[in-house]
């Protein structure tokens, strides 16, 4: 069972279909999760996301979700207009995992830590680097060889990143502007 929850937009999504929930009691600093079936992350606020390897614990909302589909007719503009952001996040984050997927969700997760050591380093030669240090021994491989790779990773992934962001943050803005009231047909107008 693949499962959304996005707390700024109050929906939760079973298998693509976006509902109106009540959030409010969503851990806070939570911006989103996403499970799909054997695994998911959590994306925080701040910080970097987190692995999720069990959906236990946000079961309340699937069950909220649940709820929902009981005292809902037909769609109104609230939930179709969520539906739509959330397809937009959705491709977006099947973007993005398709730029990633070599990797391990902690390791892209040190990304930033990385380039923040590696461009330090360049920068300042006595510069604290203890995930470098430690990265290039486990790897058995100089610290300078290391840095050569960072910086070079960091150079192709994040154009690539910033171009997928600003095609969503573009999108979503589409769907926004749509106002209180779109038609299913506008909404489904805006694609990836």
């Amino acid at each position: 069972m693949r499962v959304t929850i996005i707390r700024d937009d109050s929906v939760v999504g079973v298998e693509g279909v976006f509902r109106q929930v009540d959030l409010s009691t969503l851990p806070e600093g939570i911006r989103a999760v996403q499970w799909n079936g054997g695994g998911g992350h959590i994306e925080y606020d701040e910080g970097a996301n987190t692995t999720l390897y069990d959906l236990a614990a946000f079961q309340p909302f699937v069950d909220l979700w649940n709820a929902a589909m009981q005292t809902s007719g037909s769609p109104s503009a609230g939930p179709m207009k969520a539906a739509a952001l959330a397809r937009i996040d959705s491709a977006y984050a099947a973007e993005v995992k398709s730029i990633t997927q070599d990797y391990p969700l902690d390791e892209v997760a040190s990304w930033p830590r990385q380039e923040a050591e590696a461009r330090a380093l360049l920068t300042d030669a006595k510069a604290s680097t203890p995930f470098i240090d430690a990265a290039a021994s486990a790897r058995g491989i100089d610290k300078a060889g290391l840095i050569n790779k960072i910086i070079a990773k960091a150079a192709s992934f994040t154009p690539a990143h910033g171009q997928l962001t600003g095609k969503r943050q573009k999108l979503r803005d589409e769907i926004i502007a749509l106002g209180d009231n779109p038609t299913q047909q506008q909404l489904d107008a805006i694609q990836w």
